[in-house]
């Protein structure tokens, strides 16, 4: 019997530790929508555009970084006239990182799917930008794992692969999570009311994604970081129970 040899190249490593978590995570929330099941194809297509649309975000982020002056000139005006404190620069690069994130995210989705004639019901929303999230964490791990794999050793790429697991992958599906429980329970309401639901939700859920990762850079040590984890799982259980009310939305007219 032939010997075969199998070689892990350092990309294939990078994948399969980066989509996988979030395959798990897909499994776990898709789960909750068991009964009334989305097409496997537009799951598929939200979640392969999720992890597309990092590749246009990372552009904008860069945007902001060569632009940050002018916006740190804005937001001291800004607070200058409300009386405020001004910001600093790092407070006011990651809140807008996270905006451009968050709003990526439900406009992948807002054009794939919310157009789509499956999109018929409030859990709907819910399961269709957490989809897209995980597809975005994914190709955020991968490049975080490949980027180690380039500068570190196996044991670094573990370490640093669980606690992404836990981490900034619960981030992106508490931060959409939130957006599509706005959208949710806006479902069957005017198109106005819509909207506005839609902007505050990726309005808190930016504050809530830039939050995580200030605490994350503030954090010194595993207990700290642990404990900003543990924020977000709690939240995890919050989004469970809000899941279980909007499956109880009675369907009603859509005005629009």
């Amino acid at each position: 019997m032939a010997e075969t040899i199998l070689t892990w190249k350092p990309v294939v490593i990078a994948i399969v530790g980066g989509i996988l978590p979030s395959l798990v995570w897909l499994w776990f929330w898709l789960k909750e929508d068991r009964k009334s099941p989305e097409p496997t194809g537009l799951i598929a297509l939200s979640f392969f555009a999720g992890m597309a649309i990092v590749y246009f975000v990372l552009p904008v982020q860069k945007f902001v970084v060569a632009s940050i002056s002018p916006i740190m000139d804005m937001a001291d005006a800004l607070a200058l006239k409300f009386s405020l404190l001004p910001p600093d620069e790092q407070t006011v690069r990651i809140t807008l990182w996270a905006f451009i994130e968050e709003f990526a995210k439900y406009a992948t989705v807002f054009l794939i799917a919310f157009k789509s004639k499956f999109f018929d019901e409030p859990m709907d929303a819910v399961i269709y930008l957490i989809t897209a999230a995980l597809g975005f964490a994914a190709m955020e791990n991968t490049l975080y794992i490949f980027k180690d794999l380039a500068h570190g050793g196996a044991l670094e790429v573990l370490g640093n692969g669980n606690m992404r697991f836990i981490g900034a992958t619960i981030v992106h599906i508490v931060s959409s999570s939130f957006v599509g429980i706005a959208i949710a329970f806006s479902f069957y309401a005017r198109r106005y009311i819509k909207f506005i639901a839609a902007t505050m939700g990726i309005f808190i859920a930016s504050l809530l994604h830039a939050y995580f990762n200030l605490s994350i850079i503030e954090s010194d040590g595993t207990i700290k970081t642990l404990l900003v984890f543990s924020q977000f799982w709690a939240a995890i259980i919050g989004i469970i129970m809000l899941l279980a009310l909007v499956k109880r939305i009675p369907k009603t007219h859509n005005p629009n």
